[in-house]
């Protein structure tokens, strides 16, 4: 049902109701929902090689942790679900107090 909600307010669906989205969902076939896990895996994976690929996070020691951070606000988002550079800078306080926090253990 999760899929058939989120689905409904991606399209901005507000006449649905509780009924329409049981009936939906028990109309899924198992293939749509493997697709909806793997999205969000290829989303993940494309995330972080993109992250990898731009020479500005070379100065992170844990990148892979830095991009987690970065990952964590952009999925919460409605943003897309891509790396770009501009994210270094639009959390930058973040990442600058992770990386203090990191240094104090």
């Amino acid at each position: 049902m999760a899929i058939v909600k989120r689905q409904a307010e991606a399209d901005h669906n507000t006449k649905m109701t509780v009924a329409d989205l049981i009936k939906l969902s028990n109309n899924l076939k198992p293939q749509q929902i493997k697709q909806v896990v793997e999205e969000r895996t290829y989303q993940w994976n494309n995330f972080v090689r993109d992250f990898f690929n731009d020479k500005a996070t070379n100065q992170y020691t844990k990148r892979l942790k830095v991009a987690a951070l970065l990952w964590e606000k952009v999925r919460e988002s409605k943003a897309p679900k891509i790396y770009v550079h501009a994210l270094l800078i639009q959390y930058t306080s973040l990442i600058n107090d992770y990386r203090k926090s990191d240094t104090k253990h």
